[in-house]
């Protein structure tokens, strides 16, 4: 059966419904542009209360909380009544989380990581693995024991444990080689040290990876948002969209922005383990607020830019500045839709063809936008016939 939308796209210039197949939009992915309050986001709600109609798989990362209203849906809110299984991350990714930055730091984390669960694990201890005086061979057999044992670990451990990861040999005659260490490394810990207590701090703060302090209700269920991705991108949902709200770490960008690289890598990872044959369109909100100025080549966001159609995953993202973006960022984008925006600057960064309507695109009205087809070199104006569903944009109203 083919997808496509009969009567959400009307063309201005001709004056009549634009069809246009889900398939062709979201060729190369979707981008939609334009200031606040141009109809962006009601643009987004009318294309994926369409794709729900067409039961597409759908994930919406909202970081702002938006979009509670959609109907049908799987929601959940991060940190509120699901979590994020810190086992099935990696050092890096616990690294880029915990925001530690210290090359010392980093270069101890997977040791630490690896010692935490030893101590959980195979020595059945809820304290830090001790490793001061510790024989290299008793460490050698308890890594031989944790390979076939589980791998979960105490994170809230990981700034006292990066501690014991600093042990040294004595510098005298007395030294013992046989052992992994026989005193602190006290020079380097003080390096480290004022690194470490804002681990600490920002431990202390975090609620992301553990179940929150009701979860003894019995009445409330609690889920692994990388449990649920599994299930939405290996199964046709019979709830046709999951939504990960994230807004309850609106206010800390550095983490909103780690939260949606491991998510989206979590999307291409089982994708890419578990191939399937139906697509999944990823939506993210806002992403002028959660892209990191410099974006690594694993990225999430870019890793599903550049190979995510391989595996049937695609991605439709809103911004209200194309200046938020880089130039390699929306090169990736085959599909535009351009609401109205501010300045010369902000054409400047669009594709050519879209250039050429530049007085235009600073006076459309609410609700117009210029449209561009993947692998399409026309433009048209249109206006985007909205949802019966709002979303929640949480203004506030000078009205009593």
């Amino acid at each position: 059966m083919e997808t496509r939308f009969e009567t959400l796209f009307f063309d201005r210039v001709n004056q009549q419904y634009e069809p246009v197949r889900l398939d062709s939009l979201l060729a190369q992915h979707l981008l939609i542009t334009g200031v606040t309050g141009s109809g962006k986001s009601t643009t987004a709600l009318a294309i994926m209360m369409g794709m729900k109609t067409f039961h597409q798989n759908l994930i919406i990362l909202d970081p702002t909380g938006e979009y509670q209203s959609i109907p049908d849906s799987r929601r959940v809110v991060l940190g509120r009544d699901s979590f994020l299984d810190i086992n099935h991350l990696n050092a890096n990714e616990i690294g880029k989380m915990l925001n530690i930055t210290h090359p010392q730091l980093l270069s101890k984390l997977p040791l630490a990581i690896e010692s935490l669960q030893i101590s959980r694990n195979v020595l059945k201890s809820t304290a830090v693995y001790k490793k001061i005086n510790r024989t290299r061979d008793s460490h050698q057999f308890n890594l031989k024991r944790l390979s076939i044992a589980n791998k979960d670990f105490d994170l809230n451990l990981i700034a006292d444990q990066l501690v014991e990861e600093f042990v040294i040999p004595r510098n005298d005659d007395k030294a013992d080689f046989t052992l992994l260490g026989q005193q602190y490394d006290q020079d380097m810990i003080q390096r480290v040290w004022s690194d470490l207590e804002t681990l600490r701090l920002a431990l202390r703060a975090m609620k992301v990876t553990e179940l929150p302090e009701d979860s003894n209700d019995n009445h409330t269920v609690h889920y692994d948002v990388g449990y649920l991705i599994n299930l939405f991108v290996t199964h046709r949902a019979s709830e046709q969209s999951l939504i990960i709200d994230l807004s309850e770490y609106a206010n800390d960008i550095h983490f909103s922005q780690t939260l949606i690289d491991i998510l989206t890598r979590e999307v291409m990872l089982n994708r890419q383990r578990f191939p399937q044959q139906f697509p999944v369109v990823i939506f993210i909100d806002e992403a002028h607020r959660y892209l990191p100025k410099v974006i690594a080549a694993d990225n999430g966001i870019f890793s599903i830019l550049r190979e995510g159609r391989k595996v049937g995953v695609d991605l439709m993202m809103s911004t209200q500045s194309p200046l938020d973006l880089s130039a390699k960022l929306i090169g990736q984008f085959g599909s535009l839709i351009c609401h109205r925006l501010g300045s010369p600057e902000e054409i400047d960064a669009l594709p050519p063809a879209i250039q050429n309507s530049r007085l235009a695109l600073m006076a459309l009205p609410v609700g117009e936008a210029f449209l561009k087809i993947a692998n399409s070199s026309a433009v048209k104006l249109v206006q985007i016939k909205p949802s019966s569903v709002e979303h929640n944009t949480n203004n506030i109203s000078f009205d009593i």
